[in-house]
């Protein structure tokens, strides 16, 4: 499923209506049923509504919406923010047959009518948002802001149209004030802003009604939402004669004083994800412990620099034994000082399978990191927002707010796939490609959780799936394992792996890749009503 920004939308919505006939009436009228079908769903029991119309096409939809919810049985106010006489095209057409049909407008923008909407939101049991749409561009103020205040002062259920009004749909910037909803109803595609930055909390759960827009007209914009069914068809199949020898082998360069637990999970996730071998390769004076801990996993010892450190000189035994693997993994718990740097340069230009590279090897790389360049195998890098701001020399608050755009602009700098962790983790290609993962939330805030990521990585591409949809995949289903633990504190990142089985068995029960199954733990963006 694709991600838009407002302009490829706007051009999505221009072709559907002017290159394949299909009218706009038809296309809004389209968005209201589907927007109405989410309020009986998620509010069966409301019985009184307020809807909020704006300018322009968004205001357009809230009008069909009320009268909607009017034919449903529901009774309740419709409110817009323009003159009589003041829609054009197909939202005038509404506007005009409401008129005629003698249902009442309450029209805003005198003091009184805006006291007035404030206590009519005192008997109602929802809002519907269809104030402003994905045009935002500058900060909202006047009437527009006073009303977003009054629907979110009164905390009553809101479900928004397309996108909570307020918030940028390119980046997901609150525009100085935005609703805050529970629910919103994106139309054909999730737009960028709903998946970034402010707008993931201010959006509430997505999702995704269809309108009859084609998926053609969009296939050739950059960033994918990823799917269970994109996810289906990256996995490979098991038949009944496979065997650990075609199943991939794994290694693993991880380990430091303190720090063998992430080795050893990263470690054994490669094993839970698929792989029929996994090697991890320790510092010598650290095997004996880590060997101590594994049972599955078979550990090899390296040459140390100093106690617990990684020699450089280990890098001829790392690179020997990985021309046995179909995968390398560096970084979990590894010491990130010089003797590291100098390890990498090593490995990464000499590599003979993909890398993956994560935590102590990307902070080793922090001031040389254009080595990556000279990879002749795919180079998989998992940075946290800290780490990826210390290679790139920004602050973490520049790549929380510009999450995908930093992720497309060193992916394409550095020639590597970046796996940008945090809510809704992005995943970014050279040739400037971006999918973002819906899964994931609190229960991978824990130490350890890096770990288990790298190793599932690592997993999936020494099973034969290309770097980039390994890392896909890796995000997705580390994510929804995360999503099946359950809720709440008392939990550390080994019980999330615990629960890579159940995630892969609730992948397998998803058939239809077009319907995302709304109880399936952790998938908030779905494609519920296809009309």
């Amino acid at each position: 499923m694709k991600v838009l920004s407002s302009k490829a939308m706007k051009e999505a919505d221009r072709k559907t209506i002017e290159e394949l006939g299909m009218p706009g009436a038809v296309l809004m009228e389209t968005a209201a049923i589907r927007t109405v079908e989410l309020i009986r769903h998620k509010l069966p029991r409301a019985k009184r509504f307020a809807v909020l119309a704006g300018p322009g096409n968004n205001g357009g939809d809230g009008l069909a919406i009320a009268r909607l919810l009017t034919n449903a049985g529901l009774s309740g106010s419709l409110w817009s923010t323009v003159k009589p006489g003041g829609y054009r095209g197909d939202a005038g057409m509404n506007e005009q047959f409401l008129e005629s049909a003698a249902y009442r407008i309450n029209r805003l923008g005198e003091r009184e009518s805006l006291e007035q909407f404030r206590e009519e939101l005192g008997s109602v049991d929802f809002v519907v948002d269809a104030l402003l749409g994905i045009g935002v561009d500058r900060n909202v103020e006047g009437l527009f802001a006073e009303l977003i205040e009054a629907v979110n002062n009164k905390g009553l259920p809101v479900v928004s149209v397309d996108i909570p009004s307020g918030v940028n749909a390119d980046n997901g910037a609150v525009m100085g004030c935005a609703i805050q909803a529970d629910w919103t109803v994106a139309f054909a595609f999730p737009k960028l802003g709903l998946m970034c930055y402010e707008g993931v909390e201010k959006a509430g759960d997505v999702f995704v009604g269809q309108i009859n827009i084609p998926p053609a007209l969009v296939e050739n914009e950059p960033v994918d939402l990823i799917t269970p069914g994109q996810i289906l068809s990256i996995l490979p199949s098991w038949n009944k004669s496979v065997h650990k020898g075609n199943l991939g082998r794994v290694m693993i360069v991880a380990g430091s004083p303190g720090m063998t637990g992430a080795a050893v999970m990263a470690g054994e996730s490669a094993l839970m994800g698929g792989a029929g071998l996994a090697y991890l390769a320790v510092p010598q004076s650290l095997e004996p412990s880590a060997s101590a801990r594994l049972v599955e996993v078979i550990t090899i010892s390296l040459e140390e620099a100093s106690p617990g450190i990684i020699s450089p000189a280990a890098a001829e035994t790392i690179l020997e034994q990985a021309g046995h693997c179909d995968a390398l993994a560096v970084g979990p718990g590894l010491d990130p000082g010089s003797d590291t740097a100098v390890l990498l340069e090593r490995l990464i230009g000499s590599s003979p399978v993909p890398l993956v590279i994560d935590a102590g090897a990307l902070e080793a790389l922090i001031g040389r990191v254009e080595i990556l360049k000279e990879a002749k195998q795919p180079v998989v890098i998992t940075p946290h927002p800290g780490e990826m701001g210390r290679l790139a020399g920004l602050s973490v608050r520049e790549v929380q707010e510009n999450r995908l755009q930093v992720a497309q602009d060193y992916a394409r700098k550095w020639g590597v796939f970046l796996l940008l962790k945090g809510f809704n983790t992005i995943i970014a290609a050279p040739d400037g490609k971006a999918a973002i993962n819906p899964t994931g939330g609190p229960a991978l805030a824990t130490a350890g959780s890096g770990d288990l990521l790298t190793g599932l990585v690592a997993s999936f591409i020494a099973q034969g799936v290309e770097a980039e949809k390994a890392a896909r995949a890796g995000a997705f289903m580390h994510g929804l394992a995360g999503d099946l633990v359950p809720q709440g504190r008392g939990h550390m990142a080994r019980e999330v792996m615990l629960y890579y089985k159940q995630a892969f068995q609730s992948l397998a029960e998803a058939e239809d890749s077009r319907f995302i199954n709304p109880y399936l733990a952790g998938i908030r963006v779905i494609n519920m009503f296809c009309g």
